[in-house]
């Protein structure tokens, strides 16, 4: 999503807010077997801070879905997450380029702040016995514990 700081400007308002639906890079989740579902809801404001510059603040909501690191189980999370970042065309940080803003470098940043390291079905799970792989979530499987 490309947000125009000229538009604001012409608007007369110091700050816009904004929603869209984005669709991060296939590669965002790190975890084996869980992908992104998508669209990612991303909405916030726009705060003008100079004349190249601003605030951009935001939630993002966006789920995660494959199979549980522990049990194998199909599962499907649901995650939020905020942002509040200077945007300019200052040396560090993210870049105002032409008068636009990015979010989605962003947003994909933010995504993977949040993102947990393992997909859990319940944070409670047991996962599977190493010696006969049964599912310890639906009872003890009787092998002798070593």
């Amino acid at each position: 999503m490309i947000l125009d700081l000229k538009e604001v400007y012409k608007s007369g308002k110091e700050s816009r807010d904004f929603f869209f639906l984005y669709e991060p890079d296939e590669e965002l989740s790190t975890i084996p077997n869980v992908s992104v579902v998508l669209p990612v809801k991303v909405n916030g404001t726009l705060t003008l801070t100079g004349t190249h510059s601003c605030l951009v603040e935001g939630e993002i909501t966006f789920s995660l879905k494959g199979e549980c690191s522990r049990c194998l189980k199909e599962t499907e999370k649901e995650y939020f997450t905020s942002f509040s970042e200077e945007v300019s065309d200052g040396e560090n940080g993210y870049k105002v380029i032409n008068d636009t803003v990015d979010l989605g470098k962003i947003a994909d940043d933010a995504i993977l702040t949040e993102m947990p390291l393992v997909l859990l079905c319940d944070e409670n799970c047991k996962g599977l016995c190493g010696t006969c792989g049964k599912d310890l979530n639906e009872g003890d499987c009787g092998c002798r514990k070593q």
